[in-house]
């Protein structure tokens, strides 16, 4: 059943603006600018304009809401400014989320990908002290010290330079130090913080240019409480017969065999179920890349030529499972 309610984000009627300014975009620093696009109600994408060379949508740039309650989600996030945090299993669509709602807004996307290694200030700048002394040994060094500095994906959303509001992905947060959430806290909350050459001085975003920020985590490691009670919290389910079916024919148009593509789905949910941990199983695109190795090189499931697609596409040494398709 629909729910009913003033949406500011509708994948079914994305939004028609402007053109980005020439130049706006990927230049280097790491971001993209995505316009507007809708297919005509079942998915955020375009399909001429989301077509690769081989004819299928790309992943980042075809997402199927099925699901009224992540439509909500996003919605009551822009709507309070809070960062939308996403948890589900991997291939569950937190990724892509990101992208596809900046599409049908006519936003641009920046992304970061946390690691290990990744620093509170990775977000907002980054400071290269290699550059540095190696302009000073040579006897070049800048004086301007901000031509150190790299912009953040955070930095380059609350600037706003091309004067186009920003969805900003913060991806697999959990793998980050159990500090780097909390140092988020001020950012996100005042949509500022100080330059870091001059603490006098603040990169601060208009309240009408403030960015839609999405996070998510794998769940690896519980996240602080405080950083949780200032997100909208969504968990996304894992991928039903259905929705794989329906992923199926918005990427593959008019190559899709539904039967062909209900068998490898059932094999899929197959495998998850008897894993001890079904989350781990095969995902949404590991379903795509054995459904389309099977249309493009003709194999069929339940053949010696499945069993070793399924071996290389589908398993990648998982345990447990039938050993083909139904």
């Amino acid at each position: 059943m629909e729910l009913e309610y003033t949406k500011e984000f509708d994948p079914l009627r994305p939004r028609v603006t402007a053109a980005a300014p020439q130049g706006a975009g990927p230049a280097g620093d790491g971001s993209a600018s995505d316009g507007p696009a809708g297919d005509g109600g079942r998915t955020s994408a375009n399909d001429d304009e989301c077509a690769t060379d081989d004819g299928y949508a790309t992943d980042d740039e075809v997402y199927v809401f099925d699901d009224e309650n992540v439509v909500l989600a996003v919605n009551v996030a822009l709507k309070t400014g809070r960062p939308l945090l996403l948890f589900g299993p991997p291939g569950s669509g937190k990724s892509s989320l990101a992208p596809n709602v900046a599409r049908v807004l006519g936003w641009e996307h920046h992304a970061h990908v946390v690691t290990a290694r990744t620093e509170p200030e990775d977000l907002l700048w980054r400071f290269d002290a290699l550059r540095r002394l190696n302009d000073a040994q040579a006897q070049r060094l800048d004086e301007n010290i901000e031509r150190y500095y790299t912009k953040g994906p955070l930095w380059r959303a609350f600037a706003a330079a091309t004067g186009r509001r920003s969805v900003v992905l913060i991806d697999e947060i959990d793998k980050a130090d159990p500090d780097l959430p909390n140092s988020l806290l001020g950012p996100l909350g005042s949509l500022s913080f100080p330059v870091p050459w001059d603490e006098r001085k603040h990169v601060s975003a208009r309240p009408d240019l403030a960015p839609f920020v999405v996070i998510t985590t794998n769940d690896e490691r519980e996240l602080p409480r405080p950083f949780l009670r200032r997100c909208v919290v969504f968990e996304l389910a894992p991928p039903t017969r259905a929705h794989l079916l329906r992923v199926a024919r918005t990427h593959l148009r008019g190559e899709y065999d539904d039967d062909l593509a209900g068998r490898v789905a059932d094999h899929i949910l197959a495998v998850r179920e008897q894993m001890t941990d079904p989350a781990t199983g095969p995902s949404t695109a590991e379903f795509l890349d054995a459904l389309k190795a099977c249309l493009q090189l003709g194999v069929v499931p339940g053949s010696a030529a499945w069993r070793q697609l399924e071996a290389i596409t589908l398993r990648k040494r998982r345990g447990g499972g039938p050993e083909s398709a139904r």
